[in-house]
């Protein structure tokens, strides 16, 4: 009797996208909650009257907003115990997150510690899931953030102690995602370029994960695919609407996917670079990527055919290795086209923090996701590559 292998994959978020909805969002999420807390990081709202017109919308549909942007980056744990002890006693029933990739791991890390009796600090060492489910989140992203608005992931980091804790459950699911494609895309012709090659890592991680499967490979694949096509677009008419528009759609995409497999060591390691340094997230992402990719080559060369081919490389008539070669030429390619910078020291991060990165990120849980066993000395080698 032939075996059954089971596909695993779920996504039960509402997901909403729609060109010029940011005054009207209000509407679609008024039947969710009654008392809406509202909360962003100011570093992450790109425009301050794109963020007003939001919120008037959302006061206009929803009586009894709490408005928190006390932050402006990422929060300690002080904080964000301050935080979630307000919002315990504010009688909100809703967060509604609006911003990028920090609010939205934030949000949901409020949403579980408001409704649990824990703190921030102790997280790391508590065993999940938590007794109580966390409280609804809704998530409106201001960029392109590499689909984090639809993670069940929670997460904090307190620089003072170098201390964070991550972790997925299923119950931080977001109600809903709304998107605006003419806010998410609005950026100038580079940070659309960072974010979109941002977009394709994430895609290429999610689909190398352990924990891939068909759909997920599928909607990965096609994240690839939107991207390459819009910033070719992009390349020659930057005014046009409807490759922006297929970003804002790619990166929503890459989020479903990766909400199911959870991302690996390229996003572990960019991660560790942006808290160690304060490099930019995306660009630390961009630049590891091919040496990943080059690390995972010969562990995973099927799925790299098919990188190849979404990334519009020419694969007939060459062995599945020599395919697998050409979807790391073919995100290189792509850097060169676009301009994209190749290595860590464009960064100005002196060399002696890469053994601090690596250790960092050595602790943090998504390398496991990694097809190839990965160690601490490995991660600095590919670092020192990068540099």
């Amino acid at each position: 009797m032939q075996s059954f292998e089971w596909v695993d994959f779920q996504f039960p978020t509402r997901t909403y996208v729609q060109r010029n909805s940011t005054h009207n969002m209000g509407t679609l999420i008024r039947d969710l909650g009654e008392r809406p807390f509202v909360f962003s990081i100011q570093e992450e709202i790109r425009s301050e009257d794109e963020y007003q017109i939001l919120l008037t919308g959302l006061k206009k549909q929803m009586s009894g907003c709490i408005i928190y942007d006390e932050f402006h980056s990422l929060p300690s744990y002080d904080q964000m115990d301050s935080a979630s002890y307000f919002l315990r006693r504010s009688g909100a029933d809703i967060i509604i997150a609006i911003g990028g990739r920090h609010t939205f791991q934030v949000a949901r890390s409020l949403a579980m510690l408001a409704r649990n009796e824990v703190y921030a600090g102790e997280l790391k060492q508590k065993r999940f899931p938590l007794k109580k489910a966390p409280m609804p989140v809704v998530c409106i992203p201001t960029g392109l953030t590499i689909g984090e608005e639809s993670s069940p992931d929670m997460f904090g980091y307190d620089s003072s102690t170098g201390d964070f804790f991550y972790h997925r459950d299923h119950r931080l699911y977001p109600e809903a995602i709304l998107v605006d494609p003419n806010l998410v895309s609005n950026p100038s012709r580079n940070e659309l370029v960072r974010q979109g090659m941002a977009v394709i890592a994430a895609s290429v991680e999610s689909i190398l994960s352990r924990k891939s499967n068909e759909i997920t490979g599928s909607l990965s694949l096609k994240a690839i695919e939107l991207v390459v096509r819009s910033i070719n677009t992009l390349m020659t008419d930057q005014a046009n609407q409807g490759a922006r528009y297929n970003l804002a759609v790619a990166s929503v995409v890459c989020g479903m996917a990766a909400s199911s497999t959870a991302l690996g060591l390229s996003y572990s390691i960019a991660q560790s670079v942006h808290l160690v340094t304060g490099m930019d997230f995306y660009s630390a992402l961009n630049i590891l990527l091919p040496h990943v990719m080059e690390y995972n080559l010969t562990s995973s060369a099927s799925k790299y055919v098919q990188i190849a081919r979404a990334l519009e490389q020419d694969i007939h008539d060459i062995s599945i290795i020599e395919a697998a070669i050409k979807a790391v030429e073919g995100v290189r390619k792509l850097y060169l086209d676009l301009n994209v910078a190749q290595r860590l020291s464009d960064f100005e991060i002196a060399k002696s923090t890469l053994g601090e990165i690596a250790e960092l990120a050595a602790e943090y849980p998504l390398i496991k996701n990694t097809p190839r066993d990965m160690e601490r000395n490995e991660i600095e080698t590919i670092l020192i590559t990068a540099y």
